[in-house]
């Protein structure tokens, strides 16, 4: 499979090759065209802007994972997005000129009509989507073929900057492997890898590190021939703890990590970035609470205004009057925050996580600067250039 982290390009470091890596562009110069939509949104001298807004199209989930990441709810309590808000949604990511989304869930293939009706309005609208998640429940014979014909016909393959990705969870999900095969084999065989991508995101326990990716492979191989590992990218974590969902069944991770190496190791999660990311990444919950990272269990306080009470761009303004995201920003990740905390300290802070650190920091960063929102006056703006100045290992977020 190929494996991630193979294809990077940051803006203004790298060339962009198209139709390489998991978030493949289909146009070199996609930065270029990216920053035209932000001036033509009026956001170009604003310096967090996100690339793209990972959103909950629904919390129902035909599936009960224990560790479920998002949170996802049943078919019976859960409750997907309505007419009303996704046309809302729809507006004001236009609104900022957002490039792309990423669609997850819950399961979004639940919610089959209100996937459609967003893909079709978006579409309409210029915003492109990038991404969706999956755990392949409608990967069986009499739906996978049907499905891929909605997919299309609602807008799929129409973007012109990102190759769209189709990722495919198979970690705790009880879906049979036989329907991920299925989806597997069918975007090999009728797309190329100029129209549609495809992820497996395996995610372990991290008790014993056992990922499904492998019983996959060599029931494909018994079933269909090869494995297009040329076609395939790979996905593989495991399991974080995620504050947020309350009956979410304990992590043990063997271990714990000083928070200074984690802060060393931490990419740059605010530099323009295609090809293994799209990043700025922002998450939208179903409740409308918007999050400056994408991650499974991205901190709370990282959160800065619900979208369905005040306008996206003002919550991008509110982010950018935070004085953490403006360090974290403008030093290439959370290395940046030792400006603030010594690393004699870090050091023997210990935690499990990039974003366990990144909760920890946050409560440091606080009490140490008197900085505890986002409320105060507007922070003088970072040139672009300080977005490039450092890179470092990636990983914490979700893929």
């Amino acid at each position: 499979m190929i494996k991630e982290g193979a294809f990077t390009y940051i803006d203004g470091r790298d060339l962009v090759v198209p139709y390489t890596g998991k978030y493949a562009v289909k146009v070199p110069d996609v930065f270029d065209r990216i920053r035209d939509r932000w001036a033509q949104a009026g956001l170009a001298e604003t310096p967090y802007r996100p690339l793209r807004v990972e959103f909950e199209l629904t919390t129902k989930c035909n599936d009960t994972c224990p560790s479920c990441g998002m949170g996802a709810l049943s078919l019976q309590t859960g409750r997907s997005l309505s007419d009303r808000q996704l046309e809302h949604l729809v507006g004001e990511f236009a609104d900022v000129g957002l490039p792309c989304v990423a669609i997850t869930g819950g399961e979004p293939f639940v919610a089959m009509r209100a996937l459609l009706r967003f893909m079709s309005r978006a579409r309409g609208a210029g915003v492109e989507v990038n991404k969706l998640t999956t755990n392949g429940v409608w990967g069986s014979a009499k739906r996978c073929g049907r499905t891929f014909e909605q997919l299309v016909k609602a807008g799929l393959l129409d973007n012109e900057l990102f190759v769209p990705l189709l990722m495919v969870s198979i970690g705790e999900q009880t879906t049979r492997l036989e329907d991920v095969a299925r989806i597997i084999h069918h975007t090999v065989t009728e797309f190329t890898e100029r129209d549609l991508n495809i992820a497996i995101s395996s995610l372990a326990d991290p008790a014993d590190r056992e990922h499904r990716i492998y019983p996959l492979m060599r029931l494909y191989e018994e079933t269909y021939g090869d494995f297009p590992h040329d076609r395939v990218h790979s996905t593989m974590r495991v399991y974080l703890d995620n504050e947020r969902l309350e009956d979410q069944a304990p992590i043990h991770r063997p271990g714990q990590t000083p928070v200074e190496k984690w802060m060393d190791h931490c990419y740059d999660c605010f530099a323009p970035t295609v090809g293994s990311y799209v990043l700025p990444t922002a998450l939208l919950k179903a409740s409308g609470d918007l999050y400056t990272c994408a991650a499974f269990n991205v901190p709370e306080k990282l959160g800065f205004g619900n979208l369905f009470r005040e306008r996206l761009r003002d919550i991008i303004a509110r982010t950018n009057r935070s004085a953490y995201v403006a360090q974290v920003r403008a030093g290439g990740g959370l290395k940046a925050l030792h400006d603030v905390i010594p690393r004699a300290e870090t050091a023997q802070m210990t935690c499990d996580s990039f974003c366990g650190s990144c909760s920890l920091l946050i409560n440091e960063f606080e009490q140490r600067t008197g900085e505890t929102g986002p409320g105060g006056p507007a922070l003088p703006f970072v040139p672009t250039g300080a977005l490039w100045s450092r890179t470092g290992a990636a990983g914490g977020r979700r893929g």
